[in-house]
């Protein structure tokens, strides 16, 4: 009886307990660095009535390395339990609550963008205490911004680096390997699966295929099928998260600079240049996701997220945006799998967030291609239109929340985290597997977007070169010659080019370049593949013949070698170049005409071993050779006489100069074919 009286007693005192609501104000605040929040840390207690209650002690307190307190407070009797009174840096400060229940105290913000957290412990009358913790976002927007663009400036200079350094190293060997790996798809996909798998980071896998494809190794179909598999290799993050190549960025450029600096070969310097600039990548990388860090952890951008993830389209671009912004769809796929953890979104919108994490990644893809040829942004629109396709078509069949799609991800985990990361694995691989087949309808339809000009066009000149017809001399001899009729094609448009640069100022003297570096790969593979057909059992006629085309061929590489002086010559002079009324300017007119004339024949007589066109070449440049000594004579008579200036009417004479030396090796090549392409000696070989 007395026990029972007791539980009772006991009850009763538990039911006549007051109850207490703690509640706090002013949390999830950002500011500028070093400034003190606008709206104070407040906390109110109630009784169960709703009615404050005064005097109870709250006890705040910097939890971050960020931040300390600050005056002004709301509340009663203020003890400093630790800090620096004179400098006013307080770290915990014991309030009591005012008569209106009230205990506030003010934060000020560290010195760098960062998320700083005070905790404030609620001591209750009962004997109880509540823990609430406030979060501020200290911001650096001076810092942020010029660590943004100094980061994208050594991002674009890496890739830059690496794309022209790439174009001088990369021999025929490692062009051999790329075609071999990427010439089918379904090898291209696994190849950026494996590469993005051990670098960890789709981006970089996507600005490396960009690169390749500025530097002409690749074509824009190779490059597709390996970004399609870096979308499949940057959904195992999670399990391959220490092998972040971007930690190892200063590393990367010393092993570089260490090749470049200290190499006794040319070759290797090359190739030092190659992995400084993919050094300088991940750096550029690392130096916009740094700054950028502190805000994955943000209270507010938690909130940015849990706001728009309700929305398909505002969670589609939400994730889109801070990928962006990050640079990294890896951190923001991570945050994602946290909020949906904690249950603050449902797997619904965490998917809707990861779609568009998949879009914001591309934007890497893009910035690699500024500067780059057409091609290159091909590729990355390529990249882009893989995603948001994606996107649009995966954004519709989840919809529905009790679909198949979202159905389906939740019955491989009960797990939130896992259920995100398989949904992700799943609409990568999915995406890809759709895609694949569909590889050059995606390449055409990024042609229509960024059609390519009509002097790009000559880029898309391959040579095909068959090692298998060695043993069939007969039959190599004859590729081999209708290949040097495509060098001979392109080095008439490199020269067109040129002439049209000097005279109109367009195409750029960048773009000639460009095209005499492409004369050069086909020079040097066509010579290496006439050198293995010498060391075939070859008859006296077809020993013969190879010379001669060994000559032709590089008599094709010393022409758009001339074509680069003529860009030279151009460049000397400063602002718009007028040909005016003068003999030299008159003389540089015909010589351009007479070369453009024989670049015609001579390509005709290689096609159809016209005699007649070679006939041309001779007669054209009989009348070169007579233009150039009038032009040398009247540039003599014409240097102390008044008109157009020193410098137009020296370039007028270079000009006409290398136009009379293009000439010149387009005699040979017409005098070779004249003496029925077979080698007589030395003398009909000038």
């Amino acid at each position: 009886m007395r026990t029972a009286l007791i539980i009772l007693m006991s009850l009763f005192s538990l039911l006549a307990a007051e109850q207490y609501t703690v509640q706090e104000f002013g949390n999830s605040q950002n500011g500028k660095i070093e400034t003190v929040l606008e709206n104070t840390l407040l906390i109110r207690v109630t009784d169960s009535q709703s009615r404050p209650v005064a005097g109870v002690a709250v006890e705040f307190g910097v939890n971050s390395d960020g931040g300390t307190l600050a005056y002004p407070y709301q509340g009663v009797d203020p003890l400093i339990l630790q800090g620096d009174t004179v400098s006013g840096a307080l770290s915990a400060v014991l309030i009591r609550t005012d008569s209106d229940g009230y205990a506030a105290i003010s934060l000020k913000l560290g010195g760098s963008t960062s998320n700083n957290t005070v905790e404030a412990r609620v001591f209750l009358p009962d004997g109880s205490e509540e823990r609430i913790h406030f979060s501020a976002l200290a911001v650096d927007l001076q810092n942020i911004i010029f660590q943004i663009l100094g980061g994208l400036a050594i991002f674009l200079l890496g890739m830059k680096m690496m794309s022209e350094s790439l174009q001088t190293v990369a021999g025929n060997r490692m062009r051999s390997i790329l075609k071999k790996v990427t010439s089918n798809r379904m090898l291209g996909l696994m190849a950026g699966a494996l590469m993005t798998a051990v670098i960890q980071s789709s981006s970089a896998t996507s600005v490396i295929a960009v690169s390749f494809v500025n530097s002409g190794l690749i074509v824009l179909r190779q490059a597709v099928g390996v970004i399609i598999g870096a979308n499949i290799g940057t959904t195992i993050t999670g399990q391959l998260i220490a092998f972040k190549l971007t930690h190892y960025a200063l590393p990367i450029v010393a092993i570089g600079f260490g090749m470049y600096a200290f190499a006794k070969t040319q070759r290797i310097q090359f190739w030092g240049k190659v992995v400084i600039g993919l050094g300088l990548i991940f750096l550029g990388m690392t130096l916009m996701k740094d700054v950028l860090g502190p805000l994955k952890t943000s209270l507010a951008v938690q909130n940015f997220f849990m706001n728009f993830s309700r929305n398909p389209l505002l969670a589609i671009l939400a994730g889109t945006v801070l990928t962006s912004i990050i640079q990294s769809s890896s951190a923001t796929v991570g945050l994602t799998m946290t909020l949906a953890g904690a249950g603050l979104i449902n797997l619904q919108g965490a998917f809707y967030l990861v779609l568009g994490d998949n879009i914001g990644t591309t934007v890497t893809a893009q910035l690699s291609a500024i500067g780059a040829g057409r091609t290159a942004k091909q590729t990355a629109m390529a990249h882009t239109l893989f995603n948001v396709i994606g996107a649009i078509y995966m954004g519709l069949l989840i919809s529905n929340s009790s679909g198949f799609v979202l159905n389906f991800v939740r019955s491989t985990s009960a797990d939130p985290l896992r259920q995100v990361a398989n949904a992700h694995s799943m609409f990568n691989i999915f995406n890809a597997l759709l895609f694949l087949p569909l590889v050059p309808f995606l390449a055409k339809l990024c042609q229509l977007i960024i059609p390519d000009r009509e002097e790009d066009k000559t880029d898309e000149v391959e040579l095909l070169l068959d090692d298998n017809l060695l043993d069939s001399p007969a039959l190599a001899i004859d590729n081999l010659e209708r290949e040097m009729v495509k060098m001979a094609t392109y080095a008439e448009a490199t020269v067109n080019g040129a002439l049209s640069c000097f005279f109109k100022g367009h195409p750029k003297s960048g773009r000639i370049m460009s095209m005499e570096d492409r004369v050069d790969y086909m020079q040097r593979d066509l010579t290496i593949y006439a050198s293995k057909l010498f060391q075939r059992n070859l008859d006296k006629n077809q020993s013969l013949k190879l010379p001669v085309i060994i000559h032709t061929i590089n008599d094709l590489e010393r022409v758009s070698d001339h074509a680069v002086n003529i860009v030279e010559v151009r460049n000397r002079i400063s602002g718009s170049f007028r040909i005016e009324s003068g003999e030299l300017a008159e003389a540089a007119v015909d010589a351009s005409e007479i070369v453009t004339k024989m670049l015609t024949s001579t390509r005709l007589s290689l096609e159809t071993h016209d005699r007649d066109a070679s006939n041309t070449v001779l007669t054209l440049e009989s009348r070169l050779n007579r233009l150039e000594d009038d032009a040398r004579k009247s540039y003599t008579d014409c240097l102390t006489s008044k008109g157009e200036d020193g410098l137009k009417r020296l370039a007028l004479l270079d000009f006409i100069e290398y136009c009379e030396r293009i000439g010149d090796h387009l005699t040979n090549i017409a005098q070779s074919l004249i003496g029925g392409g077979v080698w007589h000696g030395t003398d009909d070989i000038h």
